[in-house]
């Protein structure tokens, strides 16, 4: 894999600014890193990702060809909302909202409603994640205005969903997951993201996960439940190779509230047993995050003193903890690594 790298590095750099062929290059390469997106470590995602972005920058400066132009920064704004998802996949929160304003702004540059879109949506998740779902919801309901239909909607509505649970909003919260499935059945047409893929696609599966963590934040065992293994089994539709690992283990932590909600702490240990098998180098924030919350359920009045309660919650506390190192030693590297 070192090998090809180099190889398509090099010709690169051979390939004037005029050969169109430098240009396939990096469209293979970045849509390549798109659908890698589901199978790859994090931290070996970033630094595949950094060099392909620091690729794109150095062929921007060897054109003044508009069209070229218009398709490096297309993929610049690629380039850079991966680089916000697995940043935020690492616990680093400010780099990920960077990360999508730069994708946002690239597809302002060159007028792109599904690069808009994407890097909203992008933004829309690091924004509630880290405790904004007002803003989160605003960011959304302005990116819907403009947003293309299909997947690109379906995603908008289906984290807006996600950000005006966290507020109690439950009637729009079951307007927008309507809104979501109604766009996916337009979807399928759109050539940036669903002929791309990987982490620029929106599924069923994704929108079932975005469904079963709001109904976790409202509160509502059994539709969450109910959301939750639906897209347990949505994921485990798709082929290991196609699959986003990290948001199959999301549902199952979900499926575990959902069940810890309606007081089924077996069955909520069940669900919980793939997570815990996850080695630390394909833990994600978002993962870590579910399972904070999870404990927080565990810690309640209703099961103080209930042994499967602490069993699971010593559990927990373990999986968190690495996940936590890990991203305190992200935290500390210097800004020139």
């Amino acid at each position: 894999m070192n090998a090809a790298h180099e190889s398509v590095s090099h010709a690169i750099d051979a390939a004037t600014a005029l050969d169109p062929s430098a240009l396939e290059h990096l469209q293979a390469a970045a849509g390549n890193a798109a659908r890698a997106y589901y199978v790859t470590p994090p931290l070996e995602m970033l630094t595949d990702l950094v060099a392909l972005r620091d690729t794109i920058y150095v062929q921007l400066d060897r054109t003044h060809k508009p069209l070229q132009q218009a398709e490096l920064y297309l993929l610049a704004g690629q380039v850079c909302g991966l680089l916000s998802s697995v940043s935020w996949d690492l616990g680093l929160l400010a780099p990920a909202e960077e990360q999508a304003r730069a994708a946002y702004t690239y597809g302002n540059v060159i007028d792109h409603p599904s690069l808009q879109a994407w890097a909203r949506a992008l933004q829309v998740t690091v924004a509630f994640w880290s405790g904004f779902p007002r803003r989160a919801a605003k960011i959304a309901a302005g990116a819907l205005e403009m947003a293309p239909t299909g997947t690109a909607r379906a995603r908008l509505h289906s984290v807006n969903a996600r950000a005006l649970a966290l507020i109690g909003a439950r009637g729009e919260v079951s307007d927008e997951l309507n809104s979501a499935t109604a766009e996916l059945d337009r979807a399928g047409n759109d050539p940036f993201l669903d002929e791309i893929g990987g982490e620029l696609a929106f599924d069923r599966a994704r929108r079932g996960l975005c469904a079963g963590a709001a109904y976790v934040a409202l509160g509502d065992g059994d539709q969450a439940e109910y959301e939750a293994a639906a897209a347990v089994a949505l994921f485990a539709d798709i082929p290991a190779e196609q699959r986003w690992g990290a948001g199959e283990l999301g549902a199952h932590v979900d499926l575990a509230a959902a069940r810890c909600l309606r007081g089924d702490l077996a069955g909520a240990s069940a669900a919980l047993q793939p997570v815990f098998d996850l080695p630390p180098t394909r833990r994600t924030e978002a993962i870590a995050q579910r399972l904070h919350q999870l404990a927080r359920v565990l810690s309640t009045a209703r099961y103080r003193g209930a042994s499967e309660a602490v069993e699971l919650g010593g559990a927990i506390e373990n999986f968190t903890a690495i996940s936590l190192s890990r991203t305190t030693a992200m935290r500390a590297l210097p800004p020139s690594q």
